[in-house]
């Protein structure tokens, strides 16, 4: 799985020691110490080598800028990453700031671990949907580090092929091109439950359901809409998707897709730097999702936060600020390839010259966030139990999804 996939599915719920510890070890010197004052601060995430490359590289210039200020790099790929962070926050400790999963921040803003950065970001400068998950009580409580949402990624050739000029915008014309696109060993769609719910999320929202109700409180993905939803899936697994797709994971269709074998497949940004030098250029394109009752992707990504236990929380702050200007947060994206978190970037010509991310602009701009309560990673892990029992045949999606609802609501209470 990729460096992206990763993170957007690893939504494993770790108990969090909230109340008792929430206040637990902040500092009252938050200053960054006297003027002129050396300070440390650091900075713990899980950084890929080329990321940590990129980002050493772009460090020179804020410690030239401010060489009152060391930046510590903490970088920790490891599977226990959340439980260690937790067990240093509540025991007083912990880094300045961190970049988390966007269910993480709404974790940590909730237990009273996060500071306010309103002083220290501007809101309007990010995509609404980004800013959900760390805002509470009207305050900015983190910045969005890195952005993705799902989108089609699709054969131009194989869809032309087939006399198919513009790429499916409705379920119904979706559905039509996946049957018409397969024949023999070339399928026309892949849609995969190996990501947990992640890879559903944006068909459920299409379909018109909703997660949780309008209070937060009580899953409701079991409705009619929904059923729908995964029902349509059932369909095209039968007909029009690759064996398997139960526990498929985008690695398993990323070969099809490049060799011709398959028309149709959701990814992320991520994909597009693999994809430009996979030798099939002017093959294949890029479309937001197609739609049913409504239009809708789902958002992934980090945020960033500056914990409340820092000692240096003004040195912090002035690091976030740096690390989010739109200078550095250009060469940040166009080196490593991604997608910009600010809107702003997206008419810059770097990007906007690039088709492939030019299309990810509109993408956005239908994003949602999943749900932000702390339960967020049992309602994940229910969710895509059932779309994994529903695409082997193991239940129907109706059975599926109640057996989900009742799991997630157990967990809410």
């Amino acid at each position: 799985m990729n460096r992206t996939g990763k993170r957007l599915t690893a939504l494993a719920a770790v108990p969090l020691l909230l109340a008792a510890f929430a206040a637990c070890g902040s500092s009252d010197d938050s200053s960054g110490g006297k003027a002129g004052e050396k300070v440390e601060i650091t900075f713990q995430e899980q950084f890929s080598d080329a990321e940590t490359a990129q980002f050493e590289k772009q460090l020179a210039s804020f410690s030239q800028a401010n060489p009152n200020i060391t930046v510590k790099l903490v970088r920790d790929n490891d599977k226990s990453y959340y439980d260690k962070l937790t067990t240093q926050i509540a025991g007083g400790k912990g880094p300045d700031v961190v970049r988390v999963e966007p269910p993480r921040a709404t974790q940590f803003i909730a237990s009273g671990w996060a500071l306010p950065l309103d002083d220290t970001v501007q809101a309007k400068e990010y995509f609404p949907a980004s800013l959900e998950p760390i805002t509470k009580d009207g305050k900015l409580y983190g910045v969005p580090a890195d952005l993705s949402a799902l989108a089609l990624f699709y054969r131009t050739d194989l869809l032309s092929a087939a006399g198919i000029s513009t790429p499916p915008a409705t379920w119904d014309e979706f559905t039509t091109a996946a049957k018409k696109l397969t024949n023999g060993k070339v399928k026309g769609a892949g849609l995969f439950g190996g990501w947990g719910g992640f890879e559903f999320y944006p068909w459920l929202w299409q379909s018109g359901a909703d997660v949780l109700d309008k209070d937060q409180k009580t899953a409701v993905f079991n409705s009619p809409e929904a059923v729908k939803a995964l029902q349509l899936w059932v369909d095209l697994q039968k007909d029009a998707m690759p064996a398997g797709m139960a526990s498929a994971t985008e690695d398993d269709l990323k070969g099809p897709f490049v060799s011709g074998t398959l028309g149709m497949m959701t990814s992320g940004p991520w994909m597009i730097p693999s994809l430009k030098t996979a030798g099939i250029d002017g093959k294949w394109a890029v479309a937001p999702l197609p739609k049913d009752q409504q239009e809708a992707t789902v958002l992934g990504g980090l945020d960033l936060l500056v914990l409340k236990n820092s000692k240096h929380a003004d040195a912090a702050k002035t690091f976030v600020k740096w690390l989010m200007d739109d200078a550095v947060q250009k060469e940040w994206a166009s080196a490593l390839g991604y997608i910009p978190v600010k809107t702003a970037l997206y008419d810059d010509p770097v990007f906007k010259d690039d088709k492939y991310v030019s299309a990810f602009s509109a993408v956005l701009q239908q994003a949602r966030s999943r749900p932000s309560v702390p339960q967020a990673g049992d309602i994940d892990t229910a969710l895509g139990n059932a779309v994994q029992a529903a695409l082997s045949g193991k239940k129907s999606p109706k059975d599926a999804l109640d057996e989900a609802v009742e799991a997630s609501n157990k967990a809410l209470q």
